[in-house]
């Protein structure tokens, strides 16, 4: 019997025909920055229809989450304009959008004689009392009504961002969710729940993904996100709780934690993938629905979050003062701050030149199952001293406490009578000046030995 040789696989299956070849690129703007100072908040595709029009409700959220989770906020076509008549799972047809808040969330802040009308976000008191950014009518009275939309303050990126605990959005809420059975550490109870990618149902190459990724644990803690995990409240590990982790293939996984995609309910109690970039993962995954059954929906909105601020980069280099939402407080910043704050800083453990990497056999089971998320951490080259220059007498140093032989020059030295051996430093102040004796002995001793 002869052995068959099969025909070459095909492309992928794709769904590109679903996708508009140029979609729109909607542009979502603040009603209350004059257009000369840079009011275009963030653009995002219309890959939702052929015809490139993108998911009402999805830019909504994504607007509300950037004005510090007003979920009652809406889109309109102008600054001064009512909502759009657009059902919260349609289309939108158009280009261009402003987000509005609602007179609801009115707080005046005073400064120096004035005020400014601020939207305050869900949950956050208002204490902090910001200068009125120029543009500001200077001929108002404290208190008094200020003509024209909000000026809301802006989040910057996610770790300013304060979760809106128990008060999910509408569509989010809808999102079921059952408890893991698992009671097993995180990485059995996921894979033993999951078996497969999420995404593709491929079983080889998998990974365990973070939903809130392992770098942003601060975030989770100051928040207080452990109270949605899967576990009994006093066996919940954190951020390493299975309902904030799930299977995705390696390579998925890596374009997840480039922010390519994310998930988030489309229709009532639905998740789907949503593809901010990438057109070969867009015409794959977009708007293909996913099993995220015992995925809390508080870790997507989170998700959610993290993988949309960033885009806010363009506003905050546009060389204005903005006025941005800073733990829960709105500030005005300078262009110079505000370009700061765009790239927040990063707390790789290998930004010290200190601090070695730790070695593979003491890390976490949770660094070696999400090793994207603690690679980045953990890739730093290993240094010896702060300045980077060597010092064998340190090392040698260690080596005599730890138990271990001494090195040749150690050995040289402990062979030397008490003349010809090298002078010890002073114990305390004063800088050390060998006697000219002492080196020409020593030098002596040297080319004897050498001879």
């Amino acid at each position: 019997m002869a052995m068959r040789i099969r025909s070459p696989y095909r492309a992928a299956i794709t769904h590109s025909e679903e996708f508009a070849e140029d979609p729109h690129c909607v542009c979502f703007r603040h009603p209350a920055i004059p257009y000369a100072q840079g009011n275009l908040l963030i653009i995002l595709d219309g890959n939702d229809s052929a015809q490139g029009y993108l998911h009402h409700e999805t830019a909504r959220i994504a607007c509300a989450i950037i004005a510090g989770n007003q979920w009652d906020g809406y889109l309109a076509t102008s600054p001064t304009a009512a909502a759009i008549d657009v059902p919260p799972h349609g289309l939108l047809t158009g280009e261009e959008y402003y987000f509005i808040v609602p007179h609801r969330a009115e707080a005046p802040v005073e400064s120096l004689g004035q005020s400014v009308s601020l939207a305050v976000p869900c949950g956050i008191k208002l204490t902090s009392r910001p200068a009125p950014h120029p543009s500001q009518n200077t001929n108002s009275q404290p208190n008094a009504p200020q003509p024209g939309p909000y000026h809301y303050p802006v989040v910057p990126h996610f770790r300013e961002w304060v979760f809106p605990n128990g008060k999910l959005p509408g569509t989010w809420s809808t999102i079921v969710k059952r408890r893991s059975p698992g009671v097993a550490s995180t990485s059995e109870t996921t894979r033993s729940r999951d078996q497969c990618c999420r995404m593709t149902e491929t079983v080889e190459e998998t990974d365990v993904a973070h939903i809130v990724p392992l770098a942003e644990e601060a975030w989770f803690s100051r928040n207080h996100m452990r109270r949605y995990g899967n576990k009994h409240a006093s066996l919940r590990p954190g951020i390493n709780d299975d309902a904030n982790t799930m299977l995705l293939r390696a390579d998925l996984h890596r374009s997840f934690d480039k922010r390519r995609f994310t998930f988030l309910p489309k229709k009532q109690g639905a998740v789907v993938t949503h593809v901010l970039e990438s057109e070969s993962l867009r015409d794959i995954y977009h708007n293909v629905e996913l099993n995220t059954t015992y995925i809390a929906p508080e870790y997507l909105l989170a998700r959610f979050a993290w993988t949309l601020l960033p885009l806010l980069k363009d506003f905050l280099r546009r060389g204005e003062r903005r006025l941005l939402l800073i733990q829960g407080q709105p500030q005005w910043k300078s262009p110079a701050e505000c370009s700061d704050l765009a790239e927040p800083p990063s707390k790789s453990r290998s930004a010290s030149p200190t601090k070695k990497s730790r070695s593979p056999s003491k890390r976490s089971w949770a660094e070696m199952e999400d090793g994207k998320d603690y690679v980045s951490q953990d890739s730093g080259d290993e240094t010896i001293s702060g300045d980077g220059m060597d010092e064998p007498q340190y090392h040698c140093a260690k080596r005599a406490r730890r138990g271990r032989s001494p090195t040749p020059r150690q050995a040289t030295a402990a062979q030397l009578p008490p003349s010809h051996r090298p002078p010890t430093p002073p114990e305390s102040g004063g800088e050390f000046v060998p006697s000219p004796e002492s080196v020409a002995s020593t030098i002596g001793h040297h080319r004897a030995v050498m001879a």
